[in-house]
């Protein structure tokens, strides 16, 4: 096993992860490396898949994308997560044609966006915080007021 997925599987043993998935706010589903697939809880308890690629873990970010596992794809992009403007910011489809998420703790959102370090020092990438950071991040955008519950 490369020492990058060693690193992840050891970082989803963590306190950290585990605390996450206590409380609900994901919940790990597989890993098929350099995949890794966990739901996020929305704050009106839907749950959106994420595909995260991890290779280089942890001192590589990852960069993830919405997915639907039951096709084994990127999620349609009529469902991906809606609301206001902060939403529409990190979770646009198109970005890089919703192959990642255009949030500072993405590997490939953070390039070329050199002011995010100044401007967003807490959301850029900490290998230390492994994971979870990128998992708190999504959370935390889906638990905002900005966020819509999607349409029954």
């Amino acid at each position: 096993m490369a020492p990058d997925e060693q690193s992840l599987r050891a970082d989803l043993a963590s306190a950290r992860f585990l605390s996450g998935e206590d409380r609900n706010r994901w919940q790990y589903m597989k890993l098929e490396w350099p995949y890794l697939y966990v739901k996020v809880t929305a704050r009106d308890r839907h749950e959106y898949m994420l595909r995260l690629d991890c290779s280089g873990f942890p001192t590589t970010p990852p960069t993830g994308t919405f997915w639907d596992l039951s096709i084994d794809s990127k999620l349609a992009f009529d469902k991906w997560p809606q609301g206001g403007e902060r939403l529409q910011l990190a979770f646009k489809p198109s970005w890089k044609n919703g192959d990642a998420l255009y949030i500072p703790c993405d590997r490939e959102s953070v390039v070329g966006h050199d002011c995010w370090f100044s401007q967003y020092p807490q959301l850029i990438w900490k290998p230390a915080k492994g994971i979870s950071h990128y998992l708190e991040v999504v959370h935390d955008l889906l638990q905002s007021r900005d966020y819509a519950s999607p349409p029954a």
